[in-house]
């Protein structure tokens, strides 16, 4: 992909670790962010999509990532302009392309 300013990253998180008795030992564990690829991060506002259930929601980035990715539904992600962040939320929908090397997600 050409134009790829920002940078996708996922929320890693770590579950703590446990003694000998299962007992979760503090300052153990966490989260964090794991950059996945370069992207592009845009405000959607126009589309609306509905569930199964017959829910409808209004995703507000559209992200085009420039490989396939193997992030799912429901995962939390963040786009990067830099140092700041672009846009963050729940992804939605993940979509990949039969020709080209490039998914879209709406989050």
């Amino acid at each position: 992909m050409i134009f790829a300013p920002h940078i996708l990253q996922v929320k890693v998180i770590t579950p703590m670790d446990k003694d000998e008795f299962s007992r979760p030992i503090p300052g153990t564990g966490g989260e964090s962010w794991q950059d996945v690829c370069k992207c592009r991060c845009d405000n959607n506002t126009t589309k609306e999509f509905s569930s199964d259930n017959g829910s409808v929601y209004r995703p507000n980035y559209h992200v085009v990532c420039e490989k396939r990715i193997t992030i799912k539904a429901g995962d939390e992600v963040r786009c990067m302009d830099g140092e700041t962040v672009r846009g963050q939320g729940e992804v939605y929908t993940v979509k990949s392309t039969n020709y080209f090397n490039y998914s879209e997600l709406w989050m």
